[in-house]
């Protein structure tokens, strides 16, 4: 036992001085990496409603609803959408940022997806 102690000896005293490798995760955050995917965000004022997204989305976690359509005086047809996303679905493929012809979609950097509740992990962006 002893001969075992002397050997593991200096990488014990290597290592009890050095900083830790691991990061302390709920209290210390770390950054993310480049081209890191987190959650889609959309921006309705872009969105043009063709329902790309919802159509390349391996997942099915994304729904595109017209809110209102109004016509100004030159008689151009505006129309709002709102898009419906399932967290909970969500494989974060980034596909339907990439196929969104104006880039009303893009993935931030956010990971954090726990809830407790599944309606939670439901957002609406109007």
């Amino acid at each position: 036992m002893s001969l075992r102690l002397g050997a593991m000896l200096p990488e014990v005293l290597k290592h009890l001085f050095k900083k830790p490798a691991t990061v302390q995760y709920p209290f210390e955050k770390i950054g993310v990496p480049k081209g890191f995917r987190g959650r889609p965000v959309m921006d309705p004022n872009l969105c043009i409603g063709c329902q790309l997204c919802v159509k390349d989305c391996p997942s099915e976690a994304l729904e595109i609803h017209k809110e209102s359509e109004s016509t100004d005086e030159a008689g151009k047809v505006a129309k709002r959408f709102s898009m419906t996303f399932f967290l909970d679905r969500c494989s974060h493929c980034a596909q339907c940022a990439e196929v969104c012809p104006k880039k009303a979609i893009h993935m931030n950097t956010e990971f954090e997806d726990a809830a407790f509740d599944r309606g939670a992990l439901k957002i609406v962006y109007k």
